[in-house]
């Protein structure tokens, strides 16, 4: 039998339309199912959240952590009543001190006082620096720290509330940060010399080198006063030995490197003045000559002229003194060892005269009052006259205003007076 292609398509078209609404309604459900699930399944538990939450908690936690071991600390730099010596000592904290506000209500150290406050934290393995504030002025500060010592003995830190306070003590120096600073030697009155050494450490922390193979003077005794704690910075003539006037040389180690100290010659100042004496108003010339300068110890030298004005010219230089009298001059020169001086006198003397008119008013009789023992006196009356007299007496022969002029000359130089002499009319 034979069918007809369109009639088979004809007769299987209504079970087709059947099987896509079946297929299209199987769709739609699955979408509608897959919706209601998303919106009414509940979350994780919060014990059963993501490992990035958890993450996240942990990292709090640390930092809560890490606050609550931090402690906080005052670092005070005591000097002694003379500037000479120091030391810091540290006063544990309960909370964070404010720069602004705090202040040491303890017992200071004996015969010292604050110079500066350092504003601290701790937490167990790194010291870190708040800020800072001067007592002192800065520089006078810097000063103690670069050229004077450290106290032989600290008073003993008081006990921290709560007594569980984590306080940074001393590290271990690292080798290249400690580094020794060549020694300055300075001659003593009984022949002996004492030899300075410092340092600096580039370390941001204190450090401490007990005296032994590391860290001693050679020749002579191990310990010469020497402190075991090195302090960040650069510090100059903190260390000393004497040793007698026939050593050669100077040396001591830091960190097993060795620096020496030779010896400097003594310390000697003279000056020259040019001239000593004359008559104002007087122009003088100051020269000095000094020895005793080495590199690492350079001589300063100051001049006191003696008229309430100075110099620290060490080239030659001139000075005017303007009125008579007798000015004691003097130049210092130092350094860090000792200081020597030389003095010398200006005498200024001044050139004067008086005079008297007569009962006719015309006859004025002059008097020579100059200082300084002048052996040649000049006078000019000003009316085309002149005398060589000490003391002369002169007439004018019309009255007038008259500039009269004494000019005197001696051993001490020369000088020069004048005067306005008015002579009535009849």
């Amino acid at each position: 039998m034979a069918y007809d292609i369109k009639d088979v398509r004809t007769a299987m078209d209504p079970l087709d339309n059947q099987y896509q609404f079946v297929l299209i309604i199987i769709f739609i459900s699955l979408i509608i199912a897959a919706g209601i699930s998303v919106l009414f399944t509940a979350g994780p538990e919060p014990d059963q959240r993501s490992n990035s939450f958890v993450y996240l908690d942990v990292t709090d936690n640390i930092g809560q952590n890490q606050a609550n071991t931090e402690s906080w600390i005052v670092r005070i730099l005591w000097v002694d009543d003379q500037n000479l010596t120091y030391s810091f000592q540290d006063y544990p904290q309960e909370t964070r001190p404010d720069p602004d506000l705090y202040s040491f209500t303890g017992e200071p150290p004996a015969s010292a006082q604050a110079a500066m406050i350092r504003f601290l934290s701790w937490d167990g393995n790194t010291e870190r620096t708040h800020g800072a504030r001067y007592i002192m002025d800065q520089e006078m500060v810097t000063s103690v720290l670069n050229r004077y010592s450290l106290m032989a003995s600290l008073s003993p830190v008081p006990e921290a509330t709560p007594a569980k306070i984590h306080t940074p003590v001393p590290g271990t120096p690292v080798p290249g940060m400690l580094i020794p600073e060549s020694g300055v030697v300075c001659r003593n009155n009984d022949g002996s010399f004492t030899a300075s050494f410092g340092y600096t450490s580039r370390h941001d922390y204190p450090v401490s080198l007990p005296v032994g193979d590391q860290n001693r003077f050679y020749p002579g005794e191990a310990d010469k006063g020497q402190p075991v704690l090195f302090m960040p910075g650069n510090h100059h003539n903190v260390f000393s030995v004497t040793y007698p006037g026939d050593a050669t040389n100077q040396v001591w180690s830091l960190m097993n490197k060795l620096v020496s100290a030779g010896t400097v010659p003594e310390v000697n100042a003279s000056i020259t003045i040019e001239p000593m004496s004359g008559y104002a108003p007087l122009e003088v010339r100051f020269s000095q000559r000094s020895t005793g300068s080495v590199s690492d110890n350079p001589l300063s030298g100051s001049w006191d002229l003696g008229d309430g004005t100075g110099s620290s010219a060490i080239e030659p230089f001139y000075h005017r003194y303007e009125n008579p009298g007798r000015y004691s001059v003097s130049y210092t020169v130092s350094n860090v060892c000792s200081y020597a001086r030389d003095t010398g006198v200006v005498q200024v003397h001044k050139a004067s005269f008086t005079w008297n008119i007569t009962k006719d008013d015309s006859t004025i009789k002059f008097q020579s009052t100059s200082g300084g023992d002048p052996s040649v006196w000049f006078w000019n009356f000003g009316d085309g006259y002149t005398s060589w007299e000490e003391n002369p007496v002169h007439t004018y022969q019309k009255p007038g205003i008259y500039n009269v002029g004494l000019t005197i000359s001696g051993e001490h130089g020369r000088g020069t007076a004048v005067h306005t002499i008015t002579i009535p009319p009849e």
